[in-house]
């Protein structure tokens, strides 16, 4: 059972159209049955009005007290419990929009950003409850926000397109169009597992097109950038190297070399077909170069194994080489029964 779970994971895809699935099918079912759920998500103007001043004074002058304030007590619950329902509608449409930023941004996704992705479209909702029908409330908000001046640096720009995307979902719920707020939810999530999946866009080492060596990262950490270094680099695993057959060296370079090697051993697991961490080798200012040989699977570019490291990057890994290495089939004895060791890389 647990295995069988862990390959959900893995298919993340999936797992996004089950839960919007369920989403929509709990949320026909209640909007066809319940006629509060109704008004909540679909009906713009179903939010009710409690009884003027005027109105109530002229009530308990015909009716008395009980009778007349019972409509305003009604209509005060109904409210409270339309209210109450936007807000948890939004929270059902933000929740995959914040697991999907921490499962594309892994090691390198802001918390903070997390938690603002899920509290803020309640906090839209509501404003947007308030001032709808009010052309005075809505320029008093102004107003306030204008006075009050709200300062973060956002750790990656792109973060920004979550933060636009949760405040039309909490906008959506708030005018009561829950529909609108779905299709934007799940197209977006969509869209950004397939450039996740993919890696439309991105562009790691303008030499890669010549030489086949790919780097990201910082340029002064790396040390495999002129070809005497990198058949310096070759010599050196050679050993190693043919030991898994490798066609790549994959260097590494970090200030904190064991929550890196955790970093990359993720995207090896996924993406290399057999590998082994050869050394860490301790370097200047504090810096270690994990070096790691490794074969890849079928259908697995270098570029898509660096755009995995990238996409999985945090303040741990500074910079990161990969060097295509073809072990050339050497006649030499293996003598009977030799086989060859187990990566070292598998001890985890």
């Amino acid at each position: 059972m647990g295995r069988s779970f862990e390959g959900l994971r893995r298919l993340p895809l999936l797992l996004l159209f089950v839960y919007y699935g369920l989403v929509i099918a709990v949320d026909a079912a209640l909007v066809t049955y319940v006629p509060t759920v109704r008004r909540a998500f679909v009906e713009a103007d179903a939010v009710p009005v409690a009884t003027g001043e005027q109105d109530l004074l002229t009530s308990v002058q015909v009716r008395g007290i009980g009778e007349a304030l019972l409509p305003t007590l009604n209509a005060t619950v109904d409210r409270a419990l339309i209210t109450l329902l936007v807000i948890l509608g939004a929270l059902s449409l933000v929740m995959p929009v914040a697991w999907i930023y921490m499962r594309t941004k892994r090691f390198r996704y802001d918390p903070a950003l997390v938690r603002s992705v899920i509290i803020l479209p309640v906090v839209v909702a509501g404003i947007a409850l308030v001032v709808k029908n009010s052309v005075a409330l809505a320029f008093s908000l102004a107003g306030i926000v204008a006075a009050v001046r709200f300062r973060n640096t956002l750790k990656d720009p792109r973060d920004a397109v979550y933060v636009f995307l949760v405040i039309g979902i909490g906008l959506s719920a708030g005018v009561q169009a829950l529909d609108v707020a779905l299709v934007m939810s799940l197209t977006f999530n969509v869209v950004v597992l397939f450039l996740w999946k993919y890696n439309v866009g991105s562009v790691y080492g303008g030499r890669y097109g010549r030489t086949g060596i790919l780097s990201v990262g910082d340029p002064e950490l790396m040390v495999a950038q002129t070809p005497e270094a990198q058949r310096q680099v070759r010599r050196r695993l050679l050993d190693d190297a043919d030991q898994v057959r490798s066609d790549g060296i994959l260097l590494v370079h970090s200030p904190e070399p064991e929550v890196a090697r955790q970093v990359v051993q993720e995207a090896l697991g996924d993406m290399a077909r057999d590998w082994m961490l050869s050394e860490i080798v301790p370097r200047e200012h504090g810096v270690s170069t994990l070096e790691y040989v490794l074969r890849l699977k079928k259908q697995v570019l270098p570029v898509d194994l660096v755009g995995a490291l990238d996409e999985r990057w945090s303040t741990q890994l500074a910079a990161a080489e990969y060097i295509p290495f073809r072990i050339r089939r050497r006649k030499r004895e293996k003598g009977p029964g030799k086989k060859n060791r187990k990566p070292r890389e598998d001890e985890s």
